[in-house]
């Protein structure tokens, strides 16, 4: 496996971790605004979050196409690192390592702005909740 491409997947996943961050703090703010009943804040933090959400899916995207252009052995190898998961045969090199428990970092801070971003919706919407429609 190309190791320099599993580096630039790394520093993409990186990438993602920053702007993981920058939604969380927007979704904490917008959870503040919607207990203070600040509906100003609310539709502007609403608007903010929008743009490192875009730029998480164009991120996501550019790993998937980077993968999907990859021999189809490494593809598979890259899609179960990417989804945090050990792969089976040959052991991990360093770098494979190092992109897994990014991505693992990843998914738990994303799974910390879903339970906030639950909490949130539920507060505005109620029954209406996007939350309450996907059961």
């Amino acid at each position: 496996m190309d190791m320099e491409f599993v580096e630039s997947l790394r520093m993409s996943e990186r990438k993602a971790y920053m702007k993981l961050g920058e939604v969380y703090d927007l979704t904490q703010q917008l959870a503040q605004a919607v207990d203070r009943r600040d509906e100003v804040s609310t539709k502007m933090l609403l608007g903010m979050r929008q743009e490192p959400l875009l730029e998480l899916q164009e991120i996501e995207e550019t790993v998937r196409q980077g993968v999907l252009s990859q021999p189809e052995e490494d593809a598979r190898r890259l899609s179960i690192l990417l989804r945090g998961d050990a792969p089976e045969g040959a052991p991990e090199q360093e770098q494979e390592t190092a992109l897994r428990e990014l991505c693992e970092r990843n998914r738990r801070e994303l799974d910390r702005i879903a339970q906030l971003d639950r909490r949130v919706s539920l507060s505005l919407d109620g029954k209406r909740s996007f939350y309450n429609r996907i059961r």
